[in-house]
């Protein structure tokens, strides 16, 4: 039985979001000046600017995690399962327990990431909707840390198109690492289930909720070159992998 994240009324596969944390002083009482500290650090490290999101929710599975991205690109993903884990993850162990994880974000949606950060003011805005009564869908927290500026805010639901946008596509990345562990696990324990779980991967690229999938790469090409694996998962592994790689892809 799977688990899903449900949002805004619709099966999604399951939803998803982001923090800094507290080593980036962005919790309450930290104060603007060690802010400051850390966005010079941040900067002197060679890596400059980064823009952080965190997603949080105890009845999903994961219940937490968050993304922190670069100004060059790189980034880090760390998630971690709920108190309770779900009745797939019985099997499957490695699915009950935190992911951290590398990332290398794509020009064109990196530039997207830092001029929406720019065009809201680094967030330093009220990003709630505090008007409309919207359905509790996780705690969420856009953060920027740079030598131009810092900011975060906090939301369940905003109704800024830029954020809900931003909000999309952390959403998106987080959505294809969870699947590429998935995939991983799968492989090991379960051949049997990957085909049905590329399955989900593809539908979820088609509509736009699994994004930058060079950063699970290695995994899809395990799974071609694993002849244990019926052949119709390995074309849909080397078909994501097409895409990942800035290839045609044809779907069926």
């Amino acid at each position: 039985m799977r688990v899903y994240w449900l949002q805004g009324g619709r099966r999604r596969g399951w939803s998803l979001a982001i923090i800094l944390g507290t080593w980036l002083g962005l919790v309450p009482g930290t104060g603007l000046l060690a802010q400051r500290a850390v966005a010079a650090n941040a900067d002197s490290s060679g890596k400059g600017p980064l823009v952080g999101f965190r997603y949080e929710n105890e009845q999903l599975q994961p219940a937490k995690y968050s993304l922190v991205i670069h100004k060059s690109g790189a980034g880090e993903y760390h998630s971690e399962p709920a108190a309770t884990p779900p009745p797939d993850t019985a099997s499957y162990h490695p699915m009950a327990n935190a992911l951290d994880r590398s990332v290398q974000i794509s020009k064109p949606v990196l530039e997207q990431i830092f001029l929406t950060a720019r065009e809201q003011k680094f967030f330093a805005i009220p990003c709630e909707d505090t008007k409309d009564k919207v359905a509790f869908q996780g705690t969420k927290q856009l953060s920027y840390q740079g030598p131009d500026g810092v900011g975060s805010c906090s939301y369940n639901w905003s109704k800024l198109l830029a954020i809900q946008k931003l909000t999309a596509i952390f959403e998106s990345i987080a959505f294809t690492l969870e699947e590429g562990r998935r995939l991983e696990v799968e492989q090991k324990h379960d051949r049997l289930a990957v085909d049905a779980e590329l399955g989900v991967l593809v539908d979820a690229v088609k509509d736009g909720r699994a994004i930058e999938l060079q950063n699970i790469q290695e995994t899809l090409q395990a799974i071609i070159g694993d002849e244990a694996i019926m052949e119709r998962a390995r074309a849909r592994a080397q078909k994501l992998l097409e895409g990942a790689t800035g290839e045609r892809a044809s779907w069926p």
